[in-house]
């Protein structure tokens, strides 16, 4: 019986032994298990003071609803041809990678461009409003160009051709449309680029005139389903966007209008009812309680370049957070650390830099900038200033080249995430080192 245990037991120890020494190459870093994963629980401040005063806010606000709904006031495009077409400048003579990580062939930026019919910008002038979620392109076509995916950093979610995600219910002015009119050149209040045709309705002065109600809900949880009155589901609604009211009622619940794209292509209104635990009237107050209730709800979200998968990558969290409050946000990361108050960072040292962070930086207010990503300063802990940051991952290095750790969502971390991987990169693994400055908005 003796000899039959331990025949059993030496191998279980074994096993348990190997179980000790294996790493896990998916274990979260440090900073995700030390941290709380909650925006409220570092900035120190009085949860329902007000950050910005009520004029402020309001000022703030008339600016972003006037930007808001500026697309359908032009009486002309934006924006050139040099500018709408730059993904065909910009990736000639580059080699580009398919879906099936193989390159693409030499023609296909040469389809691509008379799908663009360059020579015919402007083709159109027409209003317009996403009846979807819908994702919009540097070129007319969803097939994604990626850079060598045997780069670090490149390859999958890095698909170029993804240039933003454009909530259901944005005004839109039309400028162009592709070759088999499949797609359509857009304008929206934060950036332009290629739609589906199908993803967007036509408006006219009336529409217009209906949707402008002077009273908006900002929607302030992920994820939500919107059915119209007659139950038929319209879209999925998530922070950043902006809904018409058309009345309130007593226990918080409104009634938004909803643009629905009928059999001619126009946009119709319906009407949809939001709890109040969904959406509030906007803009919210500016405090660290709703900034925090309203960041939480992001929390966690997966990573999404360019708004990949109705994701967000770092400038889309932080514009679409900032939107439930009013104030506007450039749609990149290099225009939105210009917005504010500015200060540089560079030429500190990483502790100088830590102090100068948290003592001229307000919660939920101030914007960290390194080159290629920003993030959110929420408060500080012992000395480390704390961030909200929609990231890919932190640089690592091996004998072999460069890597990447991935986090891959939304989350609080310090600026120094990974610190304790004993394959951080020496160079550009330490997020802190390449911060270069901080701007307080609005």
């Amino acid at each position: 019986m003796f000899r039959l245990a331990a025949r059993i037991l030496v191998p279980l120890l074994f096993l348990a032994l190997i179980g000790c020494g294996t790493t896990n190459p998916y274990a979260p870093i440090l900073d995700l298990t030390e941290l709380a994963q909650d925006a409220g629980a570092y900035h120190g401040l009085p949860p329902d003071e007000r950050l910005l005063g009520e004029a402020a806010q309001q000022a703030a606000w008339d600016r972003f609803i006037e930007a808001h709904f500026d697309p359908w006031v032009r009486t002309s495009a934006k924006h050139t041809a040099e500018e709408v077409f730059w993904g065909l400048s910009s990736y000639a003579g580059k080699e580009l990678f398919g879906e099936n990580t193989l390159p693409r062939d030499p023609g296909w930026l040469d389809r691509m461009r008379a799908a663009s019919r360059t020579e015919d910008y402007p083709s159109l002038h027409r209003r317009a409003v996403t009846v979807v979620n819908a994702h919009m392109r540097v070129l007319p076509t969803l097939h994604p160009a990626f850079q060598d995916f045997r780069k670090a950093g490149e390859g999958f979610p890095f698909d170029y051709m993804q240039n933003s995600l454009v909530l259901a219910g944005t005004p839109l002015l039309a400028t162009h449309v592709s070759a088999d009119r499949a797609w359509v050149l857009v304008e929206s209040r934060f950036a332009y680029g290629w739609v589906r045709a199908t993803d967007i309705g036509w408006v006219d002065d009336g529409f217009v005139a209906a949707y402008r109600t002077n009273a908006y809900a900002a929607v302030t949880r992920d994820r939500v389903p919107v059915v119209d009155r007659d139950g038929q589901y319209c879209f999925t609604a998530q922070v950043g966007a902006i809904l018409p009211v058309a009345e309130t009622a007593d226990d918080g619940r409104m009634t938004t209008l909803v643009p629905v794209r009928d059999d001619r292509g126009n946009a119709v209104i319906h009407r949809a009812d939001l709890a109040e635990a969904a959406a509030r009237p906007a803009p919210v107050p500016a405090t660290p309680h709703d900034f925090a209730r309203v960041a939480n709800e992001m929390m966690g979200r997966q990573y999404g370049w360019g708004g990949l998968f109705e994701n967000r990558d770092c400038s889309a969290m932080t514009m679409d957070l900032m939107a439930a409050f009013g104030i506007l946000l450039p749609r990149n990361s290099s225009k939105q650390i210009e917005t504010g108050a500015r200060v540089s960072l560079e030429g500190l040292n990483r502790d100088e830099k830590k102090r100068a962070i948290i003592e001229r930086s307000t919660p939920f207010l101030t914007l960290v900038r390194k080159p290629g990503h920003i993030m959110l300063y929420v408060g500080s802990r012992e000395g480390d200033p704390i961030v909200l940051h929609a990231t890919w991952g932190v640089k690592t290095e091996t004998g072999d080249g460069f890597g990447r750790k991935v986090i891959g969502a939304t989350v609080i971390t310090t600026l120094e995430p990974g610190l304790e991987l004993d394959d951080l990169a020496r160079h550009g693994g330490v997020l802190l080192d390449s911060v270069l400055a901080v701007t307080t908005l609005p």
